[in-house]
């Protein structure tokens, strides 16, 4: 059930935009995002290869999950019809002197109603036997969130990994092993979800709160 009620007039943070729209609302964003894949997936004019730069991927996958959120029905979807799909955002939250540059993640359902309230998606590319990617996805995916540098305002966020070479199972225990060094709350747990999704659980350093990272793999690697 939405935390929404809880929320009054004297209350100076923002609502925690995870528990604002519930599990259901959450497991929604993670279906779109995934319905957006496959769009991707299946679109023989636009070829993935490991030389893809992860911007063109997200790119393309933006304008997929767009056309699926604008076509959602909306009556059936009420706890998120404040949120709207936002590429390249930049978060102002972190921001650490006037006139410096917003971190910007690369992709959040954004709610309009709040500022840098969002749910947000990284992307990050992942290659068998680059270690260098593993430490990368760690680093500026989900120590980015554990920062508070993106999403803080908001206990639950995605990270997705392209998967451009090698197999999911064995890039999952290089990430666990990596993640490891932080000593997250959880590490990588399959979720109940038929496709190859994770979550793993954290302290965000900025106030102590235990934040769900879910993450999701897509597979772009050549048959």
């Amino acid at each position: 059930m939405s935390s929404i009620k809880n929320i009054t007039s004297s209350t100076n943070m923002p609502p925690d935009l995870a528990k604002k729209i519930g599990v259901g609302g959450v497991n929604e964003i993670l279906d779109v995002l995934w319905r957006g894949y496959f769009e991707v997936k299946k679109d023989a004019s636009f070829l993935v290869t490991p030389s893809s730069e992860e911007d063109d991927i997200t790119q393309k996958w933006y304008e997929a999950i767009l056309g699926i959120w604008d076509s959602r029905n909306r009556a059936t979807s009420i706890t998120l019809n404040a949120l709207r799909p936002i590429h390249q955002y930049a978060d102002n939250t972190m921001k650490k002197r006037k006139g410096a540059k917003a971190p910007t993640i690369d992709f959040c359902f954004k709610d309009w109603s709040t500022d840098n309230c969002y749910f947000g998606a990284e992307a990050k590319n992942l290659y068998e036997h680059r270690p260098d990617k593993i430490e990368r996805y760690v680093s500026t995916g989900v120590d980015n969130y554990t920062s508070g540098r993106y999403g803080s305002q908001s206990s639950e966020s995605s990270i997705i990994g392209y998967v451009l070479s090698g197999n999911i199972p064995d890039l999952v225990n290089e990430l666990r092993a990596e993640m490891q060094k932080s000593v997250p709350v959880s590490n990588l747990t399959r979720s109940t979800s038929p496709n190859p999704q994770y979550k793993s659980n954290h302290l965000r350093t900025t106030d102590n709160e235990e934040v769900t990272l879910h993450h999701l793999f897509f597979n772009f690697v050549s048959a």
